[in-house]
């Protein structure tokens, strides 16, 4: 039987300045791996700390190893383009910017070199003070967005195949890290890109409903090869984080009804903090007995801390949904997606003050 969060968090925490100066050091050669890696574990025990500080019931590293939430893979596997792609967007305000992505290309066939995710399961399970959770990005998500026409085809003349790939090494990372002694497994922005049919078609997805089915079985494969008794499998829904850009928009009514009852996972973590954004409550009519909705109703990207009342009100609306049995809360997205110095929207001590509240809601909602 796996085990009931009633307080969680998506999986990335602020970076200390200290950690980021560091990546840029080893970056530009003035500092070697080791140094790099002691800086890591530094802040990885800072944040464990400040999570059992808080009463989280759940332990991440806060993916303090990465460059960016889904950088594990392609830092592990060969047959990506050798560096980050810089492009210009433009900010939810208007505002234009040029920003290092994360996300590399595919040029090549794909060959795992080593683990996407050892060394962070490996210090956990050593320095946790409780149970630990491993974030890694979908295969759907990578097998989309590093997809490069013209360039990943040359290499993939069958996408099938691709993702094929994709979904071997993520399938046997999730295993190791079962072994590895991770308690809570998360894949993450498998199903980003999906809102309204008619929305999605626009953006040159033909059949919504064929390329959803072929997501969710990709997914399943993995999940269900690790599925086991105390092992918790999520999936996390995200709109974005960085620098005020949204991935996804729309509410969940469409994706909710397709999607909650064939995917195989314990919980979904759903963005809920901008009810303009993502819309009600009412798809949550839709998640199964059994299955958990992870309500992100604590922003990680606006500082002002949330009052608790309001919080209490939102989980009270979403259990006319949903029974209460079936809710539990968390932080919208993570806090710091990358390791870039634009990806923070507030300060560690209000990071931490948004950790209590999330845990110290859930104490008195589900006591």
């Amino acid at each position: 039987m796996q085990e009931t969060y009633r307080a969680d968090q998506v999986g990335s925490l602020l970076r200390p300045a200290a950690l980021l100066d560091a990546r840029d050091a080893w970056k530009a050669g003035k500092i070697d791996r080791d140094a790099l890696r002691a800086a890591e574990d530094k802040a990885v025990l800072e944040v464990l700390k400040m999570q059992q500080d808080a009463g989280m019931p759940i332990f991440t590293d806060g993916e303090m190893r990465r460059d960016a939430w889904q950088t594990n893979f392609s830092e592990a596997v060969e047959g990506f383009e050798p560096t980050y792609p810089v492009r210009e967007m433009t900010r939810e305000d208007g505002t234009r910017v040029r920003l290092q992505m994360h996300t590399k290309a595919i040029n090549g066939r794909l060959r795992q070199t080593r683990r996407l995710a050892q060394a962070d399961a490996v210090f956990l399970k050593r320095h946790s003070p409780g149970p630990f959770k491993i974030t890694m990005p979908s295969p759907a998500v990578i097998a989309r967005n590093s997809y490069k026409a013209g360039v990943t085809d040359r290499a993939y003349p069958d996408i099938a195949e691709l993702r094929n790939d994709i979904r071997g090494i993520v399938q046997g990372e999730m295993a190791a890290l079962a072994a590895d002694g991770a308690a809570y497994l998360q894949l993450d922005e498998g199903f980003t890109i999906y809102a309204e049919p008619d929305r999605m078609k626009a953006t040159g997805i033909a059949d919504p409903e064929r390329a959803l089915e072929e997501d969710i079985a990709l997914e399943n494969a993995c999940y269900d090869a690790v599925r086991r008794p105390g092992l918790t499998l999520a999936m996390h829904l995200c709109r974005g984080s960085r620098a005020s850009f949204a991935r996804g928009h729309g509410g969940y009514d469409w994706l909710a009804e397709h999607l909650f009852s064939r995917l195989h996972v314990d919980r979904f973590l759903l963005e809920y903090d901008n009810s303009e954004r993502v819309g009600g409550f009412e798809p949550l009519k839709h998640v199964p007995k059994g299955k958990v909705a992870v309500l992100g109703l604590v922003s990680s990207t606006h500082p002002a801390l949330e009052k608790q009342d309001d919080l209490m009100r939102r989980i009270e609306t979403a259990s006319k949904f949903c029974p209460l049995e079936q809710l539990a809360i968390s932080s919208q997205c993570g806090f710091q997606g990358s390791a870039s110095r634009d990806g923070a929207h507030m300060n560690i001590d209000q990071q931490r003050r948004k950790l209590e509240l999330i845990a110290d809601t859930a104490r008195k909602v589900w006591s």
